[in-house]
C-alpha cells in the first residue's frame, strides 16, 4: 500500500512538473491593456472636493461627462482600433445617456476614445468614481437574427455555447463570444458627502443603498436600544416629522466597543480607558459604518463597525427621543418612516388565552404557509389566516417559538414581540385587564408576517405598563455605568 501511494504520488508529482513547465504565450501588442477614464462636471457644476463635498444628491442624480482614452502594451501607446466598454460607478449606480455609439451602459470608443459622454450618478456618496471595463461585449447591429451568446451555436469553437456556460459571453445579447481584454481603467473621484441615517433610509420602503458599504458620520446618533445580537440608533438631530432617522444595526453578537474619552472625565464611567465596554442605551455613536442590507423589506446595517461616546449623566440627560404615539391608523396607512424608531401605543387590547388558536393540525410542530407560486392554502394555512385576521387571536405555534402576541390597536392587530426581552412577562395572565395602558419599543417590520407586517418590540419591563403613565424615555431601560464596567 505504501509503494502504491508513493507510485501516486511520483506519478501526479511529475505531471504537474510538466504542466507548470507550459509556457502560454499572450500577445499584447495589439490588445487594450487600460484606459485613461477623465470626469468632468457639467457647466456651472463643481465634483466637490474631499473639505468641501457635493450635497448627497436626490433623485436626479450627479450629471458629469466622462472621456476615455485607450492604450496598449507598450509605454503611453494609444489603442486606436474600435472597442466597445462598460461604464459603472463605485460606489453607487449610473445612468449612460442615449445616444450613438451607446446601449445601456456601455459605451463604443471609436479609435479608442471618446469624448464627453454624459452620465448621471445615483445612489453614490463619499469619494466616487467611476470605472471602465472591456468585458468583451458586442451590441447585435444585424435585424433579424439572434445574438451570438444566444443562438444555441459555439461560435468560437471553445466547446461551450452561449450565455451563461461560455465565460466569452457578457449576457445573453452579447453579440460576441470572444472574451474581454480585461482592461480596466478609474477615474478621478467625484466627491460627495456621506449619508445621513434617513438618507441611508430613503425616506421610501426600500434603501437606495441595498449591498453597499456606507459610512454615516453626521447627525447625533443616539442609541436607544441594545439587544443580543445588536442595537437601534435615532438621530435626533434630523428632522422628526419627516421620519425615516432610525437604523437597526446588526452585530451577530452584543456590541461592545472601545469609546472615545478623555482621560481626565469622570470617574463614574465616561472613561473606561482602552478597555472594550458594553454599548448602552443613551450612548452616542459619532462614526457608523456597515453593508446596507434589507431582512424581509428590514433595513439594517450589517458587518457593523462605529466609534463611540458614552453617556456622561453629569453633563446632561439621557437623549433618546420620546417615543411616537401611533394608531390604529398609523398601521393601516403605513409606518415605514418609523421603522427601527421608538414607538408606543396606548391603551390596546390584549390578546386573551380563550382567543388562543392551535392550527398545527397535524400536530408536526409546524404551521402550513401559502404557497404564493400556485396560491394553494392548506387547511392549516386557512386556520393561520383566519387567526392572522382577527385582531384578538393569537396562533399558538407562533407564540411559542417567537414570542407574539397580539395587541388589538383601535381594530387594526400588531404584533408584539417580548419572549427575548421580557421573557417573565406573561401576556395571557389572567389577572392582567382587558386594556394595558401602554406599549413602548422599538418598531420593526417583517414583510411576510400578517396581516401587517409590523412588530413592536418591548426593550425591558419599563415598556409594558399595565396602568398608570409611563417612565419618560431618559429613564426608562437605561443603566448608567457604575464605573466597574
Amino acid at each position: 500500500m505504501m509503494k502504491k501511494t508513493a507510485l501516486l504520488m511520483f506519478v501526479f508529482g511529475f505531471g504537474c512538473l510538466l504542466a507548470c513547465d507550459t509556457v502560454h504565450k499572450v500577445d499584447w501588442s495589439n490588445r487594450p491593456v487600460s484606459f485613461k477614464v477623465v470626469v468632468k462636471p457639467v457647466e456651472g457644476e463643481t465634483l466637490g472636493s474631499r473639505q468641501d463635498p457635493l450635497k448627497l444628491p436626490e433623485k436626479a442624480g450627479v450629471k458629469v461627462l466622462v472621456s476615455i482614452d485607450t492604450y496598449g502594451a507598450e509605454e503611453d501607446a494609444e489603442y486606436l482600433e474600435d472597442l466597445w466598454v462598460l461604464l459603472s460607478v463605485r460606489p453607487g449606480k449610473l445612468t449612460v445617456a442615449s445616444g450613438d455609439g451607446r446601449y445601456g451602459n456601455h459605451v463604443l470608443l471609436k479609435g479608442g476614445k471618446v469624448r464627453d459622454v454624459p452620465v448621471t450618478l445615483k445612489a453614490v456618496f463619499g469619494e466616487t468614481r467611476v470605472w471602465v471595463e472591456d468585458v468583451g461585449y458586442l451590441p447585435r447591429t444585424a435585424a433579424g437574427r439572434k445574438a451570438l451568446c444566444s443562438n444555441e451555436i459555439d461560435d468560437n469553437g471553445n466547446g461551450l455555447t452561449d450565455f451563461p456556460m461560455d465565460p466569452g459571453c457578457y449576457d445573453a445579447d452579447d453579440d460576441s463570444e470572444e472574451p474581454g481584454s480585461g482592461a480596466a481603467g478609474v477615474s478621478n473621484p467625484v466627491w460627495i458627502a456621506n449619508p445621513t441615517l434617513a438618507q441611508v433610509q430613503g425616506y421610501a420602503d426600500v434603501t437606495p443603498y441595498q449591498g453597499e458599504t456606507i459610512t454615516v458620520d453626521s447627525g447625533d446618533m443616539v442609541v436607544t436600544r441594545v439587544t443580543f445580537d445588536g442595537m437601534y440608533v435615532t438621530d435626533i438631530a434630523d428632522d422628526m416629522e419627516r421620519g425615516y432617522n432610525h437604523m437597526y444595526v446588526y452585530n451577530f453578537n452584543p456590541p461592545m466597543s472601545v469609546p472615545l474619552c478623555e482621560m481626565d472625565e469622570y470617574e463614574g464611567g465616561s472613561c473606561q480607558g482602552e478597555r472594550p465596554v458594553k454599548v448602552r442605551v443613551c450612548d452616542r455613536l459619532t462614526r457608523l459604518t456597515g453593508i446596507v442590507s434589507e431582512f424581509y423589506k428590514f433595513t439594517e446595517l450589517n458587518f457593523p463597525a462605529w466609534e463611540l461616546e458614552l453617556w456622561d449623566p453629569s453633563k446632561g440627560p439621557c437623549m433618546v427621543p420620546e417615543p411616537e404615539v401611533i394608531t390604529g391608523s398609523d398601521i393601516n396607512s403605513g409606518l415605514e418612516r418609523l421603522e427601527a424608531g421608538l414607538v408606543r401605543v396606548v391603551n390596546a387590547e390584549i390578546g386573551r388565552k380563550e382567543n388562543m388558536v392551535n392550527c398545527d393540525l397535524d400536530g408536526n410542530g409546524v404551521v402550513d404557509f401559502r404557497d404564493y407560486g400556485t396560491n394553494q392554502c392548506s387547511e392549516e394555512c386557512q386556520c393561520r389566516e383566519a387567526c392572522d385576521g382577527d385582531p384578538a387571536c393569537t396562533e399558538y405555534n407562533q407564540y411559542l417559538q417567537y414570542g407574539q402576541w397580539p395587541l388589538n390597536v383601535g381594530g387594526v392587530k400588531l404584533w408584539v414581540s417580548s419572549g427575548e426581552s421580557v421573557p417573565d412577562f406573561d401576556p395571557f395572565n389572567t389577572e392582567l385587564p382587558k386594556k394595558i395602558a401602554s406599549v413602548t419599543g422599538t418598531l420593526k417590520n417583517l414583510s411576510f408576517l400578517r396581516p401587517k407586517g409590523w412588530i413592536l418590540e418591548p426593550r425591558c419591563m419599563d415598556d409594558i405598563v399595565i396602568s398608570g403613565a409611563p417612565k419618560p424615555s431618559t429613564e426608562a431601560c437605561v443603566e448608567p455605568r457604575t464605573g466597574k464596567e
